[in-house]
């Protein structure tokens, strides 16, 4: 027969087991989805205000997710802080980009590294998450966050100079 403290700590014990696979998984498709994003990003293509968009949001769910998960390391000064300094940084790293106009189109060709330095983050921000303490994995999520805020703050920007580009015709 089980007690309750002993349904408790099976329960706790799946739940871990779950978290850490979660994790795991994660970190598997970021990866795929990391050098999909390369392949794309290497050559001059047309911007669409969509794929920004899209950025931005995949962004903010990724943050919510991680917040879900690891809500017990969540340091709200120092996400909150990092996530600011990310976007204020993000915002000046977008006019990197170069842009021209042909026809109604606006075509750019990326930077690359904000999205490694993203990419480089969630993934420490994870492994912290299945190895470390609460302490650390803060510290990761710090990092996670600014990171965020760097993508958000550069497809901010770039959705802004797409719509001015696109009002100078």
């Amino acid at each position: 027969m089980i007690t309750d403290s002993g349904l408790g700590e099976w329960f706790q014990g799946i739940s871990s087991l779950l978290g850490q696979l979660v994790g795991v998984l994660s970190i598997l498709l970021l990866i795929v989805g990391f050098v999909m994003l390369m392949r794309n990003m290497k050559k001059t293509s047309t911007l669409r205000i969509r794929s920004h968009l899209i950025s931005i949001v995949f962004s903010m769910l990724m943050l919510i997710i991680n917040i879900l998960f690891l809500k017990s390391a969540v340091n709200l000064w120092l996400v909150t802080l990092a996530f600011f300094l990310g976007l204020a940084f993000g915002f000046l790293w977008g006019l990197t980009t170069r842009l021209t106009l042909r026809g109604r189109q606006v075509l750019g060709r990326r930077s690359i590294l904000f999205v490694i330095f993203w990419l480089v983050s969630l993934v420490i921000t994870y492994i912290l998450s299945l190895i470390a303490s609460r302490q650390v994995v803060a510290l990761g999520l710090g990092g996670m966050f600014f990171s965020a805020g760097t993508t958000i703050g550069t497809n901010l920007n770039l959705i802004l100079r797409i719509v001015l580009k696109r009002a100078n015709v």
